[in-house]
């Protein structure tokens, strides 16, 4: 269809909007400034809070937050030293602990947090979105095995760290941390991490989801990767309520 047959469908006030669309994502873009490795998106003190991988603390998330800081964001650890699994506590009362940290970043901040979960802990992000959505605006995950679909035998080690205590995690239980939370997900996952299957840290894509692949990145590797820090900055950085596949906004830059 030529642009004149396309633009008499709809009525003036649709196809100037339609016409202005791209323009208005490009003129609301976030600042960004090309570093020697790549591309890092500026905030304005959006507030970030990033969770350490399993077996690890808040020094495998230190680089991460101080990039972040340097960018403009306002990022948060999680507060609970080094991350080991629920213990024995069970997931449900473990994610009750976790709330508190989510809501005061929410409450110093008076704006809704970002979550940043690597393994383990993007699991935690994305159930701590499913019980706070209020107070959060998006989810992040690094090499996170949520899709335990992908797992249907229960093999994976990580994900095993939840059954931990006297008693399983219930099968009804586990089949809902593959459940999308009601905000919007980006998951990072590379097909080399060496620690989780990729199939399982990919999400079904609709329109507030997207997989974004890291060829040849290994699991510890992943939050300091320069696509990554590219990725997670720009989505930190997009208007509030305007979220967009990082692809479709990234190339109006390019």
């Amino acid at each position: 269809m030529s642009q004149a047959g396309l633009l008499s469908s709809f009525a003036p006030g649709q196809a100037l909007d339609t016409l202005r669309q791209p323009l208005r994502q490009l003129f609301n873009a976030p600042k960004v400034r090309r570093t020697g490795q790549g591309r890092i998106y500026e905030g304005d003190g959006q507030p970030v809070i990033v969770f350490p991988r399993q077996g690890t603390g808040p020094e495998s998330t230190a680089p991460l937050r101080r990039t972040l800081e340097e960018a403009g964001f306002r990022p948060f650890d999680w507060g609970h030293g080094r991350d080991e699994g629920p213990r024995g506590m069970g997931l449900p009362r473990w994610l009750r602990k976790l709330e508190e940290c989510v809501i005061d970043a929410f409450e110093v901040t008076q704006a809704p947090v970002t979550l940043i979960g690597w393994g383990l802990s993007g699991i935690y992000a994305r159930e701590l979105a499913k019980r706070a959505n209020p107070l959060v605006r998006q989810v992040i995950t690094l090499g996170s095995p949520f899709n335990t679909a992908a797992d249907p035998h229960r093999r994976c080690k990580v994900v095993a760290l939840l059954d931990a205590g006297p008693e399983r995690m219930p099968l009804c239980m586990r089949n809902s941390l593959r459940q999308q939370p009601p905000v919007p997900c980006t998951a990072i996952y590379s097909k080399d991490d060496g620690v989780v299957r990729w199939e399982q840290c990919v999400e079904r894509e609709s329109h507030e989801t997207e997989n974004i692949e890291l060829p040849g990145v290994r699991h510890e590797e992943l939050p300091a990767h320069p696509r990554a820090l590219e990725v997670i900055t720009h989505r930190l950085a997009q208007p509030k309520d305007e979220w967009r596949p990082f692809e479709a906004t990234a190339r109006l830059l390019s």
